[in-house]
């Protein structure tokens, strides 16, 4: 019966396992890109645009089209032709084809726009999507960082609590004076606050990550190492040109302010297109009237005097054209703004990250050494007070430096295109 219990445990155990184990960096990723409305909309976006662009080839594409009537009236010829009034029931069906032969450069300016349009929502996806990682990755590491604080500000309490307990102690034996205790005291109560503005912390930061991902975090795994970054500043600028989805969408706002030019001077050009219409009247112009007609041939119209209507969309187009090739200058220098920024500042955040590891380390150091000292009276109660404090602050530092450097790469990476999907 021992075996059996024994047996069973250890089968529920491995089917709970999976329910334990923690979430981990990529599937916070996976899960954000899965909830975010952000990239819905942007889908949708790139859809529209799609259809636009369907909507623009189909101009191309012969049209037929289909007109009909039918009613009741009366016609009163006045004697014409010796006909007199009557009751008549009209009826009118004309069909007609067309198809465009040449239509001065019309359509392959707006099949162009168009091209541009699903391009920019394409590039708008991309920048959706590598901000949605990027948020990711800090929320992520904001909810470890607020827990480890958290979580190292309950020792410091508990620590200072102790300390505190021992200070009135010797206070009531006469062993040292108000000032020791009072200050224990005010420790103490710094610890609580740092412990109360740590635990706000935590709360936002899980808030954030549920809002993000959809899910409440549960254990995380620990912060995973930096992603790689360009080896150099030139190599990550090279990158950032040839991918960055934000300079990508500058250049072809460009493409249709040209292609936006060149269709405003061909509303200056003929349009030419054969066309065919078949025709059914009855009783349209006097009672008993017929009529059935078929017309094939070539039709044609050339706009000569439009009273400068298109000269002054040409020159509209042409200053939308100067000032989209500003605008992607523009886009151009503050791309190389932040991916510099964003390199000096992962350097920074390796060094940060570095030092601030070995001063928690040396920091813990001098508190075990200036604990022992203190508990055999070597070394005063303000020094072991001091230490805690520092210990507290340099172990808050190092967490807070390591996930600072984490999203810092993650930034580089999203503005050099380094980000696969």
């Amino acid at each position: 019966m021992r075996r059996f219990a024994t047996s069973l445990l250890a089968t529920a155990a491995i089917f709970a396992a999976p329910c334990a184990l923690a979430q981990d960096l990529p599937t916070a990723i996976a899960d954000a890109l899965e909830h975010a409305p952000a990239l819905d909309a942007a889908a949708a976006g790139e859809d529209a645009a799609k259809a636009r662009l369907d909507r623009a080839k189909a101009e191309r594409m012969p049209m037929l089209t289909l007109e009909g009537s039918a009613g009741q009236g009366r016609i009163d010829p006045g004697g014409f032709f010796g006909l007199t009034a009557a009751n008549t029931t009209p009826v009118a069906v004309q069909a007609t084809a067309q198809m465009p032969l040449w239509a001065g450069g019309r359509t392959g300016a707006a099949i162009d726009q168009a091209k541009g349009g699903v391009g920019v929502a394409r590039y708008q996806a991309e920048q959706a999507r590598l901000e949605t990682v990027v948020g990711a990755v800090a929320a992520y590491g904001e909810v470890l960082t607020s827990r480890q604080i958290e979580n190292r500000f309950e020792r410091t309490v508990t620590a200072l609590a102790e300390v505190e307990r021992h200070a009135e102690l010797r206070f009531k034996t006469g062993e040292i004076p108000m000032s020791d205790l009072a200050l224990a005291r005010a420790r103490k109560a710094e610890a609580e606050a740092g412990l109360a503005q740590a635990h706000g912390r935590r709360v936002s930061a899980e808030a954030r990550y549920a809002r993000l991902t959809g899910k409440a975090p549960g254990d995380l795994s620990p912060l995973p190492p930096p992603p790689p970054v360009p080896a150099t500043l030139d190599e990550a600028l090279d990158r950032a040109r040839a991918t960055n989805p934000m300079l990508a969408q500058a250049r072809e706002a460009t493409g249709i302010a040209k292609a936006a030019a060149r269709g405003a001077r061909a509303e200056g050009m003929p349009t030419i297109g054969l066309y065919s219409e078949a025709a059914h009247v009855r009783d349209q112009f006097f009672p008993g009237y017929k009529a059935d007609s078929l017309a094939v041939g070539v039709r044609g119209r050339w706009t000569l005097f439009a009273g400068g209507r298109v000269a002054s969309e040409t020159r509209a187009a042409d200053a939308g054209v100067a000032a989209a090739e500003a605008n992607e200058r523009a886009a151009d220098q503050a791309l190389e703004g932040a991916v510099i920024d964003a390199w000096q500042g992962y350097q920074t955040a390796t060094q940060v990250a570095e030092a601030a590891s070995l001063r928690a380390l040396a920091a813990e150091e001098t508190l075990r050494s200036t604990r022992l000292e203190a508990q055999v009276g070597a070394k005063p109660m303000l020094a072991m007070l001091d230490a805690e404090r520092e210990a507290a602050q340099a172990e808050a530092a190092r967490i807070e430096a390591e996930s600072q450097r984490l999203v810092a790469a993650w930034t580089l990476n999203a503005l050099t295109g380094n980000i696969a999907p």
